[in-house]
């Protein structure tokens, strides 16, 4: 028991907040997302939230691709494998976005990422909390709105999800790729890319999402090649 206290409190040590969101930027980050309905504008991974068996987090990149809890040594905490996979235009509402102040802090638990924010959305039918975790750079109400629209959309995607071949959508329902994929698809299985290149005299495109983990290339608007590293 004592080397799992000591192990904690490494861990939490090794967490320390980055950035300090102004307040006049929380309130209107809360005035403007709070109690509002959206749609996932992705497939979204369901796991636990990491030491907190109370709440579920959503995850738009793959579990490997995480880096939201460190260990006091630098090492990446993994989250805990995915439950299932929530399909794009799955309605959900935003019920708060939480900013970690010294009791926000205190009141979590210990093995969470506890110096980001979160935010709270209701899915209908599941009556557990579920938390997107927002990043420790956001410094204004404009990021951090900008980084769950990455996520979230006004703009329900049901439609499209379902206009897709059915080897399309088992492919975003896994969070996969299949070649012949468009654009939209393959933003619905992998996420919004980071980066995207675009040579409109070959009409080719390349994508590539955060640290080059993964990249996909389009001819002529269609899927024809990707790789994510192991």
């Amino acid at each position: 028991m004592r080397r799992l206290l000591v192990a904690l409190l490494l861990l939490a040590a090794a967490c320390t907040p980055r950035i300090v969101v102004p307040d006049a930027e929380r309130e209107r980050a809360r005035a403007e997302l709070a109690g509002k309905r959206r749609f996932l504008r992705v497939a979204v991974y369901e796991a636990p939230l990491f030491g907190d068996d109370g709440k579920l987090m959503l995850l738009a990149a793959p579990p490997g691709e995480v880096d939201l809890l460190r260990t006091a040594g630098g090492e990446i905490v993994p989250p805990p494998a995915p439950l299932r996979v929530l399909p794009p235009g799955t309605p959900v509402v935003v019920e708060q976005v939480e900013f970690p102040t010294g009791m926000t802090i205190a009141l979590r638990v210990v093995t969470t990422p506890r110096y980001h924010p979160w935010a709270y959305l209701r899915i209908a039918d599941d009556p557990r909390p579920h938390v997107v975790v927002l990043s420790q750079t956001d410094a204004t109400a404009d990021q951090v709105i900008a980084e769950l629209e990455q996520v979230l959309t006004s703009d329900d995607p049901t439609a499209a999800y379902q206009a897709l071949p059915e080897d399309q959508r088992a492919a975003v329902l896994r969070k996969g790729l299949v070649e012949g994929m468009g654009t939209r698809a393959v933003a619905m299985a992998w996420g919004l890319p980071e980066r995207i290149r675009m040579d409109r005299p070959a009409d080719t495109e390349v994508w590539r999402w955060p640290g080059d983990q993964r990249r996909a290339e389009f001819l002529d608007g269609k899927l024809v090649r990707w790789d994510r590293k192991p």
